[in-house]
């Protein structure tokens, strides 16, 4: 547990040199460093996709399944999908860890990525109105 808050504040400390030695503004600043609190806490440190490099790819794919679960039992597009099928996805299937009011596409932007909500909320700003809450 020590060696996990060691390293914590290794890492905060070596961002916070990081962010001074590049005169990141402000704004910016706060946001890297929320953004680095909330993702440590979400993992507690743990390199999920470290952990994974290391699994044989039947195992990887069985852990895949199990960390995409919520989303594979909630949404009507894989209720029909085989178990081949969900392992063959939940295997190419990222997750990222959004700060909030982190903006995860900007109006105009091309899209090629397919985003499921699977705890938060997440809000559809147009002409700097909240139009929609996900």
């Amino acid at each position: 547990m020590y060696a996990n808050t060691n390293r914590y504040h290794e890492m905060l400390n070596n961002v916070r040199d990081f962010l001074k030695l590049y005169q990141v503004p402000k704004g910016l600043s706060e946001r890297v460093m929320d953004y680095i609190v909330s993702t440590w806490s979400m993992s507690k440190g743990i390199d999920t996709e470290k952990v994974l490099s290391i699994c044989p790819k039947d195992m990887r794919a069985d852990i895949c399944v199990h960390l995409n679960r919520k989303v594979f039992n909630e949404h009507p597009a894989f209720r029909l999908a085989s178990d081949g099928c969900l392992r063959s996805l939940a295997v190419e299937f990222q997750t990222i860890h959004c700060a909030p009011g982190d903006l995860i596409f900007h109006a105009g932007e091309s899209v090629d990525t397919l985003c499921f909500v699977v705890s938060g909320s997440l809000e559809v700003i147009q002409d700097d109105e909240v139009i929609a809450i996900l």
